[in-house]
């Protein structure tokens, strides 16, 4: 059963630059806010680029595969994409998809459900839906804190002794 989930930029751009994007569908009913949506459309809408991750964005919610959602009451932790993707799941009780390294700790002290994308790389090579090699690849990709990747690639060393067996 898929999970709502709200997400942050940083999320949204690691899953694309991982190449892991195409199963965040299979796996969420994804929301996102006003803030982060401009965030992510920035390249294009205001430098002219068009990057991947932002013409992906764009496609996916025309094809309604991301809710544009906005919180009641934002926080005032951090930045206010991150303030925004954390106050709607919240608010909502969803999971928050999210990568920066601060509010992904402070999100979880919350009590909220918070995956980054390297737990979500370790999901997918656990379920077999990449392999060990492509989500290292994939972790390497990612721009997320030294922490978060040395605890996703421990854990993908443990995980491939186990199904090496």
């Amino acid at each position: 059963m898929k999970q709502n989930a709200s997400f942050d930029t940083s999320f949204w751009i690691n899953v694309c630059v991982g190449n892991t994007v195409a199963y965040v569908n299979e796996y969420f009913n994804l929301f996102t806010t006003n803030e982060v949506a401009e965030e992510i459309r920035y390249p294009l809408d205001i430098l002219g680029i068009k990057s991947q991750s932002t013409l992906l964005f764009n496609k996916w919610l025309n094809q309604d595969k991301i809710t544009l959602q906005n919180p009641n009451n934002p926080v005032s932790w951090f930045q206010s994409g991150e303030n925004a993707a954390i106050a709607l799941a919240i608010e909502q009780r969803y999971f928050i998809l999210i990568d920066d390294a601060n509010p992904y700790h402070r999100a979880k002290n919350a009590g909220l459900s918070v995956i980054g994308s390297s737990d979500f790389t370790v999901f997918l090579y656990d379920q077999d839906h990449i392999t060990f090699e492509g989500a290292m690849g994939a972790l390497q990709q990612m721009q997320i804190s030294k922490k978060l990747r040395r605890t996703a690639s421990v854990t993908l060393e443990s995980l491939k002794r186990l199904k090496d067996k």
